[in-house]
């Protein structure tokens, strides 16, 4: 009688000792929810995947991450809310989206603001981007990296070549104010639609033209629903991997080094995938009777011209210190 009882003494004890190790093994494993707004053949989703990958492959599976594209978890200000209220641990969403909590980090929206990719990467990776990531710390919110989706471009179902051809038209834009009063100063009315709806609103008429980049124009086949696209490289979309900064404060060092590390080595090979998609692009465009036009010097300059009275909107608000850092990055060599 006793040799069972012992052994049943023993059996439980196992068991607890069992169910401790499992329920230690379960704390040591952290589950990072990533959302962004990209479709999943984007360049940004396969970056997101690549990350996932290699944080779990370096972290011995401590981390464990689950990524949901396509703005699956809400809106991109809905995820930018949700990173700062720490129900969304990361959000890679462009600077637009942050831009109602964390207004200077409008800079990088200015039209005409970088005269090349190189420069703005040179920008975004140096002390100017980090001066524009700081304010988002003040609500909780940690910006790790900078990814692209590259130069936007003009798309509408009127031809773009000059300022005046935007005149009493609706243009659909994200909340950015800065983006807002670049139409304005076109002559068009800004109309801002969620990312997800765009493609219907395009198609049903309810807005007349967007702004995008190459790779986006071709993922949300905003091509089949225009006519014409003007290639304008006029303003340039610099994504934000951000993190719940709460949540990163509390990972292990080792962990959160890891964590940084590899969300900017995941950007520049974001970078690298995008760059090489866009030529395929434009071609799937030409093939699918899309007008491409591209500015010549000369109306270039009328654009330019045009979007003045936003820088003086900007500096009015903001003051000149974002962007006269951003000028002495631009030229630094």
């Amino acid at each position: 009688m006793f040799s069972w009882r012992l052994c049943g003494l023993r059996a439980g004890a196992s068991i607890i000792l069992l169910a401790g190790v499992l329920s230690t093994s379960a704390l040591a494993q952290v589950t990072i929810k990533v959302g962004h707004d990209q479709p999943e053949p984007s360049t940004h989703h396969q970056a997101a995947l690549k990350w996932k990958e290699v944080v779990e492959q370096r972290t011995d599976g401590k981390l464990k991450v689950q990524v949901f594209p396509s703005s699956q978890l809400g809106s991109g200000t809905q995820m930018v809310e949700q990173v700062q209220a720490g129900a969304l641990e990361v959000a890679i969403l462009p600077t637009a989206w942050i831009a109602p909590l964390a207004p200077s980090v409008q800079v990088l929206d200015l039209p005409f603001l970088f005269s090349s990719r190189e420069v703005a990467h040179r920008v975004v990776d140096g002390p100017a981007g980090e001066a524009i990531l700081q304010p988002l710390e003040k609500v909780n919110i940690k910006g790790v990296a900078f990814w692209e989706s590259g130069f936007k471009q003009f798309t509408g179902n009127f031809a773009i070549r000059q300022p005046a051809d935007y005149k009493g038209t609706k243009i659909r834009t994200m909340p950015a104010p800065v983006i807002q009063e670049q139409f304005k100063a076109f002559g068009a009315t800004p109309t801002m639609i969620n990312f997800s709806e765009l493609y219907s609103a395009l198609q049903q008429k309810v807005v007349d033209g967007q702004e995008n980049p190459i790779v986006t124009i071709a993922n949300m086949r905003f091509f089949e629903v225009q006519k014409h696209l003007t290639l304008s490289d006029h303003g340039f979309i610099a994504y934000v991997f951000m993190v719940n900064k709460s949540f990163l404060e509390k990972l292990p060092s080792d962990q959160r080094e890891i964590f940084l590390t590899t969300a900017r080595e995941a950007g520049a090979y974001q970078r690298g995938l995008i760059k090489a998609a866009e030529a395929v692009h434009l071609e799937t465009f030409k093939k699918a009777g899309l007008e491409i036009i591209t500015l010549t010097p000369e109306q270039r300059f009328e654009f330019e011209k045009a979007s003045r009275p936003v820088y003086d909107w900007y500096t009015a608000k903001f003051g000149t210190e974002t962007l006269d850092l951003i000028r002495r990055n631009a030229q630094a060599k």
